[in-house]
């Protein structure tokens, strides 16, 4: 199972992401969740669970709360576990 988050660098959503990573990891990371932290360009924050969109700041139009995240991950787990 992974996670991938895709972000903004220039828009310094760097720590944002990286606090998501951890929390992530904490919570999943003896599950076997991996989690991936991808630079971009242009405003994006994306997170991706084995590939499958659950978050896009384009989409929602705004950046998402680290629990949010962690809510539709929980829900993604139990539906493959």
């Amino acid at each position: 199972m992974n996670v991938r988050i895709v972000f903004c660098k220039p828009c310094g959503y760097t720590d944002r992401a990286t606090s998501l990573a951890n929390e992530i990891l904490k919570l999943y990371g003896l599950n076997g969740v991996k989690v991936t932290l991808e630079a971009g360009t242009n405003g994006i924050f994306d997170v991706y669970f084995d590939e499958e969109m659950v978050f896009s700041r384009y989409k929602e139009k705004r950046l998402p709360e680290n629990k949010e995240i962690l809510d539709r991950l929980t829900d993604k787990l139990h539906v493959t576990a």
